[in-house]
């Protein structure tokens, strides 16, 4: 039996606006123990994603000042999701695609409403031949 995403995606996700200060986003992401928040409108539609790589690198690496900069300045806009319907292993060649560890889950109207984790695959789902090759592919450097 094939599973879809909204039966091992996390349902509870918090988001931060384009406009939050990057300092305030890093200490929600450190308190909530995640490596990626998606960035929403106030609507709640995803227009971005955020990840501790992203404040690393580009934020604190260049020496910026994360109380006077807002998410949306180094966040990825536009990032690829998903709908709840997919399966599994559509979810899994996606992120492999993408070369991505997770994605956000959204309606038919973009909506926020969860996100997936390769973690999320191999712990519910224990394919761990997908889940293996999906990490080989997204663990490939891009050309």
């Amino acid at each position: 039996m094939e599973m879809n995403v909204s039966q091992v995606m996390t349902t509870e996700v918090y988001a931060c606006g384009i406009d939050e200060r990057l300092s305030r986003c890093a200490d929600n992401m450190r308190h909530l123990n995640v490596g990626s928040m998606p960035v929403v409108d106030s609507e709640n539609h995803v227009i971005g994603i955020i990840t501790d790589r992203d404040i690393t690198v580009r934020a604190v690496a260049a020496g910026v000042d994360s109380n006077q900069v807002s998410v949306g300045q180094f966040m990825t806009a536009n990032p690829v999701t998903i709908l709840p319907d997919l399966t599994v292993q559509e979810a899994a060649s996606i992120m492999a695609d993408q070369q991505v560890r997770r994605l956000p889950v959204v309606d038919n109207n973009n909506v926020l409403i969860g996100m997936v984790s390769l973690g999320d695959l191999a712990v519910d789902v224990g394919e761990e031949a997908l889940i293996a090759e999906t990490l080989e592919e997204i663990s490939v450097p891009t050309r």
